[in-house]
């Protein structure tokens, strides 16, 4: 007696055997310390003029800057520091720019279409 040739499989047993499909790529913020240019928050277009910056030129416009601010999470979310709160800022800060403990920061100098100043921070945990 002959060998049955095997049955084949159909359409829907072969689609119903297969992996459930992988998650989507995950869309990862682009920190603002990694281009040239980007928009706050608050709709603030900002250019980047130089970074990482050295300790010295960063304590002297953590207080000048028009504005301050600290890219948490790696840039994820911004945290806008008032005037008032900027010495502050620093000296929690100054012992962690560009260092290799957690959290450290990295200092970076942007400024607008109109001239105002911006000491963006990032934050890297």
């Amino acid at each position: 007696m002959p060998n049955k040739r095997p049955r084949n499989a159909t359409l829907a047993e072969i689609v119903a055997s297969l992996p459930p499909a992988p998650d989507p790529p995950v869309e990862w913020v682009r920190s603002p310390a990694g281009r040239e240019e980007f928009v706050d928050d608050e709709g603030q277009l900002w250019r980047k003029v130089r970074g990482p910056l050295h300790r010295r030129l960063t304590q002297r416009l953590a207080t000048q800057a028009d504005a301050l601010i600290i890219g948490e999470a790696g840039g994820g979310e911004f945290r806008h520091v008032p005037a008032t709160d900027r010495l502050a800022t620093w000296n929690r800060i100054k012992d962690r720019l560009m260092a290799d403990c957690i959290p450290s920061y990295a200092p970076y100098e942007f400024v607008s279409t109109d001239g105002l100043t911006l000491l963006y921070i990032e934050e890297s945990c």
